[in-house]
């Protein structure tokens, strides 16, 4: 029989530890590079066209990136091509514009403070990003440029959200963004995100969530390398029926149906306290009462 010393479990803790940081490094280096190339490539291409033919190369890249960083993507639902569709949907991550992106042609939309960001602000412009200003006194200027987008056309991808959240709720859509869609020929197609595996783990405990989603103050770089440590994650992006915009007469109400149908599509399966909705009320308020000792 063969005692290892007890020391030996820490050394390979160290040891797989540096392994990770090694890792780590090698995608974020490979992450920068990359990007450099692509805004050389991409900026080239931007001098001869600006329209559809522009998103096809951010799709690619996305997809690329989603490997490097070892996020799989996972697709429910019938994603809508057709002409003047705009994509709504909740935001938990940096990483959405990456999972999003590689399934996704179209241009974000993103906060104007993002733009003056070191290396990522001009990298979204790679993909023609509007960066609009939320400050109330220039509503009518942002207001055309997300319709001068619309009228090229360039499908939007919108956060309507306003902000990030961990992925277990949905707060509720600014209705400014809805506006613009009344009365006009335009299909929203709402999807949501859900966060099904961490560092492979299927019981994503909210630690793991966090190691994903990346909200609240939480520090952008620091948090990058964090995951980049980790195995990667297995994201679900659910897609529902396009909903119509010239229904509708009130941004309110298109907002709130908008909203319902991100919410129905969030899948919380992963969460160590989610219960199914097929088990029995004993089972339920057994598992309950053995997760609130």
């Amino acid at each position: 029989m063969i005692i290892l010393p007890e020391k030996f479990p820490q050394r390979l803790t160290r040891f797989d530890f540096s392994m990770r940081s090694t890792i780590a490094f090698i995608k974020i280096f490979t992450f920068f590079l990359s990007g450099l190339v692509t805004i050389a490539l991409q900026s080239t291409l931007m001098i001869f066209t600006k329209g559809p033919k522009v998103l096809i190369y951010p799709l690619y890249y996305h997809k690329t990136l989603c490997r490097l960083m070892g996020v799989k993507v996972i697709v429910d639902g019938d994603i809508c091509t057709d002409k003047n569709v705009v994509y709504m949907g909740n935001h938990i991550s940096y990483l959405d514009i990456v999972t999003l992106g590689s399934v996704v042609k179209g241009c974000f939309v993103a906060k104007k403070d993002i733009e003056g960001w070191p290396f990522f602000g001009i990298l979204g412009k790679m993909q023609r990003t509007v960066y609009i200003d939320r400050d109330p006194k220039k509503a009518e200027q942002e207001t055309k440029m997300l319709q001068d987008r619309l009228a090229e056309p360039l499908p939007l991808m919108i956060f309507p959200e306003g902000t990030s959240t961990n992925g277990k709720q949905i707060i509720p859509f600014k209705t400014a963004f809805f506006e613009i869609f009344l009365n006009k020929d335009f299909k929203i197609q709402p999807f949501t995100f859900s966060i099904l595996e961490v560092d492979g783990q299927n019981r994503v405990t909210d630690h793991l969530r966090d190691a994903y989603a990346w909200h609240g103050d939480i520090d952008l770089m620091p948090h990058l390398w964090s995951f980049a440590k980790m195995k990667g994650a297995v994201v679900k992006i659910k897609f529902q029926e396009p909903i119509l915009s010239h229904l509708y007469t009130d941004r309110k109400k298109l907002s709130a149906d908008c909203y319902d149908a991100v919410v129905r599509g969030l899948d919380l399966s992963a969460d160590p306290s989610y219960v199914s909705s097929s088990t029995t009320a004993q089972e339920q308020e057994r598992h309950y009462a053995n997760n609130t000792r």
